[in-house]
This record gives structure tokens, C-alpha cells and sequence, in this order.
């Protein structure tokens, strides 16, 4: 892996997995998303169409986050990874090839997969599962499933509440953007709720990555870069993308070159 370049390749293994045995779909959907309800057949498309994007992002955002040495876990035997959103895991997949690939010394990660969608999670489990087998790691992974909808400002509230207070990364990947399609915090800026409910739960040397995509909201009428831009105000920003979004491109066997344009802020403590 090359981090200077934003074109990734999904692994053969990989392609073979979610298209050939999962039976992914390359669909993609131009409008306002709200996966949350999608149904099996819809989560199948996301899988073939979204899971390689945020596997792309994840590879491009970590690797160039830790060449830079913004982040340094080469002291760290263990990692606890809160995932915010994490549908069908396509950034918990990127990430943990990233950390294998920079650090030895990790023996042990954590992951805390929250998602609202049942059928997502299913597929994140057997993904993962298939990662560990392909790989036969030395890596221990332990992923916790918090199959949680969230609906309102009570049910994120519960959520803060059942989750620790120690991970080196939260992160979220293209899953604000359905609380501002679905106007779940009323006028409250969502990117900043979100930030304000779960940084405190971030230890002292660790990250919060928020990344979505860069669309204007047909329900808000605003561009979603610039409600993000709003809400990290207050906040030490270690790194982000430049200008006003970041392209990405991942191939497989049902696309090449596919182009994913997001905006990603990485905040610390």
C-alpha cells in the first residue's frame, strides 16, 4: 500500500468474498441515503457499491495519518476502536489492514461496531471473520455488536452510556449525513452532537475521525461540508482534507477507478 496515492485496489480475496459469496451488488444511488431502513436486498447493494469506498477512504486517511506520524501507536500492545455507523464494517476492514501492515506491537484490538441496521451488521460479522481467516493473524480481534437505532436525543444518550471511555479511535464514516436527511436532533448542528457526546469517551493520545460525503442536503438545502465545518469550530483539528473534498478511488472487478469525493476531519483531545 502506497499512501501517497489515492487509488486503492480491493484485495482478490476481498472481491471474490463480497461479490461471488455474499452476492454484493455494484449499484450506485444518486440522492440522499438512509440505510438504516434499507432492506436485505438494499444493505447487498450498499455492500457492493459503499463497503469498497469506505475500505478505500479508511486505507488513504490511516495510512497517511500514521506516515505522518499525526498519531503514533507504535508503544501500544492493544487498540479499542469505537465504530459510529459502521454498516456492513467496509472503514473497520480498511483500518485493520492499515494496522497490521504499520504495527507489529499491536497484539490485541477492540472494536465496538454500532449500526442500526440488523442486515448490515450480519455482513460486517462474516466479513470480518473471513478477514481473520484469510490473514491468519497474530492479531487478536474482538468486535462488539451494538445493534442500536438511534431516533432522538434520548437514544444517543443511551448509547453514550453503555459504551467505555477509553478508545484511541472513534470514528464515523458517511453515517451523520442520515441524521441530517432525517432531521433526528431537531435544529441541533448533528456533526457537532455527535462530537460533544463522544469525545470525552476518547483517551488522552487518541483520535476522533469524522468523514462523510460532500453533498448538498436536498432536505436541509445546505452542503454538508459546510454544517461539518460549523461544528469542529472549537476543536483541535490535527489533520483534514484540502480544498473542499478529498477523491478517492477504489477498483474491483465490478468497477474501476471508482471515484468516492468525502471530507474528513480528525480531531484530538
Amino acid at each position: 500500500m502506497n499512501s501517497s496515492v489515492n487509488q486503492i485496489t480491493l484485495p482478490i480475496w476481498l472481491d471474490n468474498y463480497i461479490y461471488n459469496e455474499l452476492g454484493g451488488k455494484y449499484c450506485k444511488v444518486n440522492s440522499d441515503m438512509t440505510v438504516i431502513d434499507w432492506d436485505k436486498s438494499n444493505i447487498l447493494n450498499y455492500l457492493g457499491t459503499y463497503f469498497p469506498r469506505s475500505y478505500a477512504e479508511a486505507i488513504y486517511i490511516f495510512n497517511g495519518l500514521f506516515n505522518n506520524r499525526d498519531i503514533d501507536f507504535s508503544d501500544k500492545e492493544e487498540l479499542n476502536v469505537f465504530d459510529f455507523g459502521c454498516g456492513t464494517g467496509g472503514e473497520i476492514i480498511g483500518l485493520l489492514t492499515v494496522i497490521v501492515d504499520k504495527f507489529e506491537n499491536i497484539r490485541n484490538v477492540n472494536i465496538s461496531a454500532f449500526d442500526g441496521n440488523h442486515h448490515s451488521l450480519r455482513l460486517f460479522e462474516r466479513v470480518l471473520e473471513n478477514f481473520k481467516k484469510v490473514n491468519n493473524l497474530k492479531l487478536s480481534i474482538t468486535p462488539r455488536i451494538i445493534p442500536t437505532k438511534i431516533d432522538d436525543f434520548y437514544d444517543m444518550s443511551v448509547l453514550e452510556s453503555v459504551i467505555d471511555s477509553n478508545f484511541d479511535i472513534i470514528m464515523t464514516f458517511k453515517a451523520i449525513c442520515e441524521f441530517v436527511t432525517k432531521q433526528q436532533f431537531e435544529s441541533k448542528n448533528p456533526y457537532k452532537h455527535f462530537i460533544d457526546t463522544f469525545i470525552s469517551k476518547i483517551n488522552k493520545n487518541g483520535l476522533l475521525l469524522i468523514e462523510d460525503v460532500t453533498t448538498k442536503n436536498t432536505v436541509s438545502q445546505e452542503w454538508l461540508v459546510e454544517i461539518l465545518d460549523r461544528a469542529i469550530m472549537n476543536y483541535n483539528i490535527i489533520n483534514r482534507n484540502s480544498d473542499y473534498n478529498q477523491a478517492i478511488f477504489v477498483s474491483h472487478s465490478k468497477k474501476e477507478n471508482d471515484v468516492s469525493k468525502v471530507a474528513w476531519r480528525i480531531i484530538k483531545q
